[in-house]
């Protein structure tokens, strides 16, 4: 099911990779050195020899200055690096800096004319974040380790500016600057390791081999693509010309946390054994400069003690996870160099929390996810000025045995519709959702070159220019099951007194009601009918050109664009997309002193979003089940055992959808593309120390949203002997529907001693709003914008502020080293994390009024409900979150390098009991005044409103967590 090479893009590529012995995925995986050579004049110099030298560097690397006295080295390991310039008659130079991943680091040198045999040694540190128009941080290991934090991926890149994981959608998300928790670019070692559908990572790393993790926010260039939010950009460690490893453990246990306020209500204690993670790594030489090797390992068991939203009900999960990573860096020569790695991540669960369970029988049983990557790849010098790289690299992830299993309709999943007073809605009981017999891959494989080459002339300054081309392509296969038993029931619990009740069996009770006129309480029932093992392949071949042009001391630009073209093909034959997209990426930047500590930064950026299977999907039956729906038609009652409310007679028909009958897309449908202008102040000051304000204005255009309109007809739509002419659906682009971000980031670091360092971000939001939140729960939608535009309300989808709505966040740190001599070193790292509170809106679902039928063309499906805003969107708020965590750590030196360690860590150190979030349920007041749709203005507010509907309602009580390691 794979497309033909497009002969341009064809052509793009083989120029890339003409030079390249072997084929290695996007981005940036290492550092670049730029600087400047002058004579005490300030007068560039041309032909000074600038040689780098690297315990991560296999050999040195040598370049000459250009005309202009400036010079560039590419495809650097990022690490600590030795640079010495040399020229005939003048005095060496030699500095110490230090390189970061993905980023420009400037190291300028001045020359004398030598009067003795001498080498002058420049101190002093430049901060990269003043080198590019990108926004963005980088965090070495070294840096995290001494923190209060975690280190995975996603936790690292919400120490940084403009990075939300306080409110997405699915756990182990990220949101950037407004964009798509789904839709950001997060690779490791250039494999891209994200979900191809919710965009939250498969875990291809192991922590304690993570060296370096980058983080991209704004003004990202060109050699980065698909995707709306930023970019991860995470990098392992790989071998040197000594032998090194670790070892370490990680020790934590339930009752170490302290429990919540609605735990402690319950009468309950958290319980459970002793979670132990071992990890380590192991590399070196195989043949010095010209072989290394590396090996990490990680073999985890860790038991959760997690209480269910509602009932209080706890769930233990044990996860048991055995991943090991192997790496192999070779030298060509001087000047060539290939890297390949392999890393493997099964994972096994004794339980399956999905789709937020309430109680035990909806949680899943012995579940497996199958998850490993691979990336090989060529770097080298061409010539003094051409730089080539190639990488090709895979991904399989998959789930299997994820769901339930019984068959009967009685076994299936209940979901609340939050419209019967003291319940809350999208909550999951009696059965676990999906389906443990269907299994599901997502995986995806790149292949991508690059030629990078450097021009240097007196007139038109210097110029890096990068050409590079990438396929990208996305797997997915399986129906999507929706439950074992292909039924699902939406319909509320019972309640009582705030509390919910129970039967003999201590199970929920569900409500089965049928709908008396004026009401929306009543039963839906879904039969789900997936097609097993359908397959979709979503393929995007990229072509970028991107250029880094320095004038003159005082003024620099970054231009580029990049063109992608995707197309998608699905079981069936269908074709999902064909289309194109071009984005530029423009960047200017003024230094007014031309000595680099003051800079004033521009850019205008557009990117094109990622080719989701989930959107793209829509008109196949690859992950997208057909489905019958049904409302109950009575008798009312209650209990597992009500046998009316699981006979079908009892139920109308009331709609049929089949992929690719009455759901349809646009020719030339695309991704959405997100446009971006940024303006940017930075200064710089001794020890690296900076600081940069960045104000950020975000656009999403092209938003993919469906439509039922009443000029796009009708289908007659069979399915399951069922029969019924249906409204036709088609997905197209739209600016109808908004969302919008305007906010300011200040970061900055500073050194105040060699052994104290302060850093930190502060995040602002002016505006994160529309009417178009685009994602929720394990959903990525759409809105009700274009459906049946004739008989909605502008109370059904107003504007107004989304609930990953911010006002500000702090992410604020300190470390300090006191240094004990022989008798090793304390590390102390204080992180302060501030969280303004999310928002809410005030919604119910209320009946479609006889005014607003009083305005239907005919349709065939008229809806009978409706969600009514009171009020803005986000008019309501939570509360804010204040916190302090705290981590010490003592290292003591052994003989030569071997260094054993042990760190404590304190989450939540004055233990905060902050309620978070909390139950929002409201009901239409029918005695107020109604509106000109002859809705009611007035609300009241359900039983349980303002209460927590769980213990993940309160902030994370104060936890501990021990480690303890050698490195050597």
């Amino acid at each position: 099911m794979r497309k033909r090479w497009n002969p341009i893009l064809f052509v793009a590529l083989a120029l890339a990779l003409a030079a390249s012995p072997a084929i290695w995925a996007q981005g940036v995986q290492t550092a670049t050195l730029i600087g400047t050579v002058t004579d005490s004049e300030g007068t560039g110099l041309p032909g000074v020899t600038v040689r780098a030298t690297s315990d991560v560097l296999q050999g040195d690397r040598t370049t000459v200055s250009g005309i202009n006295g400036d010079f560039i080295m590419r495809g650097l390991p990022p690490g600590s690096y030795r640079v010495v310039f040399t020229l005939e008659g003048m005095t060496a130079v030699e500095r110490v800096v230090s390189l970061g991943l993905g980023v420009q680091t400037r190291a300028d040198a001045m020359m004398q004319i030598a009067a003795t045999e001498e080498t002058i040694l420049v101190t002093g540190e430049a901060a990269s974040a003043l080198e590019s128009t990108t926004v963005g941080a980088n965090f070495t290991a070294d840096t995290i380790n001494t923190l209060p934090t975690g280190r995975t991926p996603t936790a690292i890149a919400a120490l940084a500016g403009g990075v939300n994981d306080s409110a997405t959608p699915v756990a182990g998300q990220v949101q950037i600057n407004g964009g798509m928790a789904y839709d950001n670019s997060i690779l490791v070692n250039g494999v891209n390791i994200q979900d191809p559908i919710f965009g939250q990572t498969n875990n291809l790393f192991i922590e304690e081999a993570i060296a370096e993790t980058q983080v991209l926010t704004s003004g990202i260039s060109a050699e980065y693509g698909q995707f709306t939010g930023g970019v991860l950009n995470v990098i392992t460690r790989s071998g040197g010309n000594q032998f090194m490893g670790s070892l370490r453990a990680d020790l934590s246990k339930p009752d170490w946390r302290n429990e919540t306020p609605f735990e402690k209500n319950l009468g309950r204690k958290r319980e459970g054994d002793l979670s132990k993670i071992y990890s380590g790594t192991f590399g070196g030489p195989i043949l010095r400069d010209r072989i290394w090797f590396f090996v990490a390992g990680r073999d985890a068991e860790v038991t959760s003690d997690t209480s269910l939203p509602v009932t209080g009900q706890s769930a233990g999960v044990v996860e048991t996870n055995e991943r090991y990573e192997v790496k192999l860096t070779g030298a060509l020569g001087g000047n060539h160099s290939i890297q390949g790695s392999y890393t493997d991540n099964p994972v096994e669960r004794n339980l399956e929390i999905q789709v937020s369970p309430i109680e035990m029988a909806a949680i899943g049983t012995n579940s497996k996810r199958v998850n490993y990557g691979w990336v090989a790849g060529y770097s080298g010098i061409l010539s003094p000025s051409l730089f080539a790289e190639a990488r090709y690299s895979e991904k399989v992830f998959g789930f299997r045995g994820l769901g339930g299993t019984g068959r009967s309709i009685q076994e299936s999943p209940m979901r609340g519709r939050g419209l019967l007073p003291g319940t809350t809605g999208g909550y999951t009981y009696n059965a676990p959702y999906f389906d443990a017999t269907d299994p599901e891959d997502r995986n995806n494989e790149q292949l991508y070159g690059s030629l990078s080459w450097f021009y240097s002339s007196e007139r038109l300054g210097s110029h890096d220019l990068k050409v590079g081309a990438e396929r990208f392509i996305v797997t997915r296969t399986g129906g999507n099951s929706q439950s074992a038993s292909s039924f699902v029931f939406h319909t509320d619990y019972k309640m009582a007194g705030g509390k919910p009740v129970y039967d003999a069996n201590g199970r929920l009770i569900p409500i089965f009601t049928y709908s008396p006129v004026g009401s929306t309480a009543y039963t839906i029932l879904q039969n789900w009918i997936a097609t097993r093992g359908a397959k979709l392949d979503v393929t995007t071949d990229s072509f970028f050109v991107n250029d880094r042009w320095n004038l003159n001391k005082n003024w620099s630009f970054n231009l580029g664009v990049r063109y992608e073209k995707a197309r998608s093909e699905a079981t069936g034959g269908i074709t999902g997309i064909d289309t194109d997209t071009i984005t530029p990426r423009l960047g200017l930047s003024f230094d007014p002193l031309g000595d680099g500590k003051l800079k004033f930064d521009a850019t205008y950026a557009e990117y094109g979003g990622r080719y989701n299977p989930s959107v793209i999907g829509r008109n196949t039956p690859v992950g997208n089940p057909a489905v019958i729906q049904y409302q109950y038609a009575g008798p009312t009652g209650e209990g597992r055992d009500f046998a009316p409310a699981f006979d079908l007679n009892n139920y109308v028909v009331t709609a049929i959808s089949v992929p690719g009958k009455n759901l349809f897309f646009e020719d030339g449908l695309s991704a959405p593309v997100n446009r971006e202008y940024t303006l940017s102040a930075a200064m710089s000051f001794a020890r690296g120390g900076y600081l940069k304000l960045t104000y950020t204005d975000r656009d999403l255009t092209k938003i993919v949203e469906d439509f039922t309109l009443y000029e796009y007809g009708t289908t007659t739509v069979e399915l399951a002997g069922k029969r019924i002419v249906s409204d036709n659906t088609i997905y197209r682009n739209s600016d109808g529907p908004k969302r919008t971000y305007q906010g300011a980031q200040l970061q900055g670091r500073y050194r105040i001693t060699d052994a104290w360092a302060v850093e930190g971000a502060w995040t602002h939001q002016f505006k994160n709003e529309g009417n178009y939140e685009g994602e929720g729960g394990q959903s990525i939608g759409s809105t009700v914008y274009g459906d049946r535009p004739e008989l909605q309300s502008p109370r059904n989808n107003p504007i107004g502020r989304f609930d990953d709505y911010q006002s500000d966040r702090v992410r604020l740190w300190t470390t300090y080293t006191l240094d004990f001599g022989r008798a090793g070193n304390l590390s102390a790292g204080l992180l302060y994390r501030y969280d303004a509170p999310l928002t809410f809106s005030y919604t119910t679902s209320v009946a479609i009024t006889p005014i607003q039928k009083g305005r239907d063309p005919g349709y065939k499906q008229p809806p009978t409900s409706q969600t009514l805003f009171f009020g803005k969107r986000g008019a309501g708020e939570f509360n804010s979150t204040s916190l302090f965590d705290l981590s010490l750590t003592y290292r003591i030196p052994v003989w030569k390098s071997l260094e054993p360690w042990v760190k404590f860590d304190v989450f939540n150190l004055f233990d905060s009991d902050t309620l978070r979030t909390f139950n929002t349920q409201v009901l239409a007041d029918n005695s107020s005044p109604k509106d000109g749709d002859g809705l009611p203005t007035g609300y009241t507010k359900g039983t349980n409103f303002g209460k927590a509907t769980g213990a993940g309602s309160y902030v994370i009580p104060r936890e501990y967590f021990v480690a303890v390691g050698i490195r050597f």
